[in-house]
Order: C-alpha cells, then structure tokens, then sequence
C-alpha cells in the first residue's frame, strides 16, 4: 500500500463526505411515461434545457438522454431524475401504484380507473387534450364516420377493431359512440351475432402490424399511431374521436401529469419544480409548434412530417380551466354509466370527484414560481 500524505487522505477524506452528503441531500425523483406525443412537454423540457437555463434559470441536464437528468433551479442541482418508459393505458399507473415511479405522464381515464379502486394517486395537473382517430383498412372505401356505421352494417362478416388497452381513451370514447349509435360490438370472440367485435391488440406498437396482416380491419388509438399507418400508406384515418356521438367528446382532457399521494406530500418542493419546467415546455410548444415536433420526432423516431401532422390534432395545456374540469366530469358519469368505474368514483358527480381525483397544490407552487422568474 502507498504511503500518502496525510493532508492527502484528510483532503479526499473530506472531498469524498462532501460527495456522500450531497448525494444524500439531493432527492431522486423517478417519472414515468409512454413515449407517444401526447407527452411531448417531458421531452421538449429534457431536449431544450440550454434555452430554459438561459430564459428561467430552471433546467435539467442530461447524464443520460432519456433515462437520467440533473434538475437545476437558480443555479443549484435541486434533483436527481430518473425516467422511466411504460406502456400505455393501465401501465403506467400500475407502475406507479407498485412503486417503481413517483410521478407519471398517462391517460386521464386510466388515472380515474386506479384511484376509483383506491389506488394512492391523484392528478396533480392537466397535460393533453383530444387527438384519438379511428383508422381504417386503406383497401375499404370508407372515408368518414357514416360511411363506417354503413360498413359495419352491410359487411357479412364481422368487423375487427383493434386497441391498444382496456381503458384506453380512444376505445371508451369509441365504444360508448357504438352505443350511441345502436352498434352492436363485444370483446368475445364467440359472440359472432355482434356487429364489431373489438381485439385487444395489447399495446399500440400492434396496431399498424394487425392491420397490415389483415388481423383487424381498423383500429381506435392516440396519434402518432394513426399519422403513422396514413404515412406508411397501410392505413387510412376516417373519423376524428373528438367529434363521435354523443357529441360530448369536444377537447376531451386524454392525458394528464399524475403523482402518488406520497410524493406530493413529502417531495413537493422538486415535484412542483419538475412540473415547472412541464408547464414552460407547453408554453414553447404553443408558441413555437416546430420546436415541439422537432423534440418529439428525436424523442419518438418518428419523421418530422409524421409530427406535423400528428402533434396538430392535438391540444397541450397545464391550466385547469372550466372546460377541462367539466371533460373530467364528463368522464367519471360515462365510465360509471359503462361499468368501467365501481369504487369511489362511481356515480360521482361535479366537485364530489375533485377530492378524490385531483390535487392541484404542486401545480400553483409551480406557477407561483413561475411568476416570480417574470415570465
């Protein structure tokens, strides 16, 4: 063994408690998300921290692209952040309720679905709105939603609609228009007497592929999937979500920022300026639509004229207006009205949800901060 000074080892003594206490005192947040545009503030913030440390002072670095990142607020590293990539649907809130992540990027309806079973969780911010298609066979010669509802009528056999999960917003917004429409549609594949049967096609990365090998003859997701197959020329995009039956869809909330109950309360300083630099990159994104398909194009692997034409149906918002607040409600009455919800939700209505489903505290610490940096 080497015979080091002793103002040497004194000197890496301290050097390396220095290195230990920081890590201690610096918290770790772990995110979750899907890895589809309707996130695409997560990746604008990862990919443009250079501008937000110049323009806010609040930025996360990179250590590793899409996994680890330092967030930094004044000048000072505040956290650890680690990214994780889940499925979509029920996934990322099941992850979440099991502990792998703390704060996760999903659909609205998925978040209801874990919190209506007592899963620890809230929505602690609004993130997406509407931007679901109904995609269809390009050999067929339907253009619109009538011309679908003719389709599925006078074909002899029986149509396949394929999804992507359960509690999917594309297939509960498209189901309860098959009910408004009088279509008869099941999930058993033995019930040959109804007029749709919808194929669990478990994960939208199946979608296009099903289509492709004539597994199913259209499907319902969330964009980039359908610009995709109209890009690739394997599918054919005939109905906006946004405008079925029952005419109650307009500017649905889809995706929101949720966070388990233990995180909001004991991390709520860096989970507030974490969803600080989610609210300036919806801010970009609006102001600045190309930096937005730019960032989810690199994110994704998708081309840019795939974003230009996916990231445009879709809306970005962190404010909690009226019209989102009323879409959640909207929500909870037609899951309990489909059986979808049957715990604490069920049958709840207006600002009896609000408790059970929202908790808002994280995102005015974040505008507050927000307003402090004079933006």
């Amino acid at each position: 063994m080497r015979n080091y000074p002793f103002f040497l080892l004194a000197f890496l003594t301290l050097f390396l408690c220095g290195c230990a206490k920081e890590r201690a005192e610096v918290p770790t947040l772990k995110i979750g998300h899907v890895g589809h545009d309707h996130h695409s503030a997560l990746y604008v913030a990862c990919q443009e921290g250079k501008r937000f440390k110049e323009d806010y002072d609040l930025y996360l670095k990179p250590v590793k692209e899409k996994e680890f990142y330092e967030l930094y607020d004044r000048g000072k590293k505040i956290a650890n952040v680690e990214l994780y990539k889940s499925g979509g649907g029920s996934k990322m809130p099941t992850l979440m309720s099991q502990g792998h992540f703390e704060m996760g990027f999903g659909g609205v309806t998925a978040v209801a679905f874990f919190v209506d079973k007592g899963s620890p969780m809230k929505i602690i911010s609004p993130l997406h709105t509407k931007g679901d298609m109904l995609v269809v066979d390009p050999a067929t010669t339907v253009n619109n939603w009538e011309e679908f509802l003719s389709w599925v009528k006078e074909e002899k056999k029986q149509v396949r609609v394929g999804y992507k999960n359960p509690v999917a917003v594309a297939k509960l917004i498209f189901e309860r228009a098959l009910q408004e429409e009088s279509v008869s549609f099941t999930g058993d594949k033995t019930d040959t007497a109804a007029e749709i049967l919808m194929v669990h096609m478990k994960g939208e990365a199946n979608l296009i592929p099903g289509l492709q090998n004539k597994i199913i003859d259209a499907y319902v997701s969330n964009n980039p999937w359908c610009a995709i197959a109209e890009s690739k020329g394997v599918g054919r995009i005939v109905a906006d979500l946004d405008e079925l039956p029952p005419g109650i869809w307009k500017d649905h909330p889809c995706c929101c920022v949720a966070a388990t109950d233990r995180v909001i309360a004991e991390k709520p300083d860096v989970a507030s300026k974490m969803l600080e630099t989610i609210v300036i990159a919806t801010k970009l994104i609006n102001e600045e639509p190309e930096v937005g398909f730019r960032c989810a194009s690199r994110w994704i692997g998708t081309t840019l004229d795939v974003e230009r034409a996916s990231m445009p149906t879709s809306g970005y918002l962190t404010e909690v207006t009226d019209e989102w607040k009323n879409g959640m409600y909207t929500w909870c009455k037609a899951m309990s009205e489909m059986g979808t919800l049957t715990g604490e939700l069920k049958d709840k209505k207006g600002e009896e949800i609000d408790p059970l489903l929202f908790d808002f505290k994280l995102l005015k610490m974040a505008l507050d901060d927000l307003s402090k940096r004079g933006a």
